[in-house]
């Protein structure tokens, strides 16, 4: 009998290195995850301010040549239409 106690003491001694083990590598999966979700977080305010600032670019160039950007929004159109067109 003192076999089997000796076995199963051997076992769950296992069973908690095993789930040690385990807890290791999902506190480091979780700790990259937060990492890379943070740097995406950082990058895509970069990416919105970017945004803006050639929303406003934009804006100002259509204030300041309204003839030429109706003109070149109407062969941007014309262009489109011919590619999506499948003709």
């Amino acid at each position: 009998m003192a076999t089997s106690t000796t076995s199963t003491g051997t076992q769950k001694h296992q069973i908690d290195r095993l789930a040690e083990s385990a807890h290791g590598a999902i506190d480091r999966a979780t700790q990259t995850a937060s990492q890379v979700a943070e740097r995406f977080g950082e990058k895509g305010e970069e990416l919105l301010a970017m945004k803006d600032d050639y929303v406003g670019t934009a804006r100002d160039y259509v204030k300041e040549n309204p003839l030429m950007a109706l003109g070149i929004a109407l062969a941007a159109g014309y262009l489109f239409g011919k590619i999506t067109s499948g003709r």
